[in-house]
């Protein structure tokens, strides 16, 4: 008769990850009592990645949103730069607010390409 050695649980941990929106997700794992650090780290390592994922998966609606926010900005801007643009004469100050509209203009252009990339990004290290 072959005799069996089990396996006791020694100990636990417990991970917690906050996520968007005020959310969080927790992951819990045991330490038993034949396990060198080598597989506990390896555990906790692995529950580590799947929070990661896990934050990243929840990040994308975000990062979605306020890119819509961003176009919606940028063609709000565009059509008022249009409509100062349109008049025969401006006065100083409209001249100021199409030279600033311009500038910010600009910087929504680049926070779009940064926030499509940051998205496609996030889907890639989903795969």
């Amino acid at each position: 008769m072959k005799e069996t050695v089990e396996s006791l649980v020694v100990g636990n941990f417990t991970i917690q990850a906050q996520m968007p929106m005020g959310k969080s997700i927790t992951v819990s794992g045991y330490v038993y009592s034949d396990q060198g650090m080598n597989a506990i780290n390896a555990q906790v390592d692995l529950l580590h990645d799947v929070l990661d994922r896990q934050r990243t998966r929840a990040e994308i609606p975000e990062l979605e949103a306020k890119m819509e926010q961003r176009v919606r900005a940028l063609t709000d801007m565009r059509d008022a730069m249009a409509e100062l643009e349109g008049r025969p004469k401006l006065s100083p100050s409209e001249k100021n607010m199409v030279k600033q509209m311009n500038v910010n203009i600009a910087k929504i252009n680049e926070d779009i390409i940064k926030g499509d990339e940051a998205i496609l990004k996030a889907k890639d290290s989903l795969k």
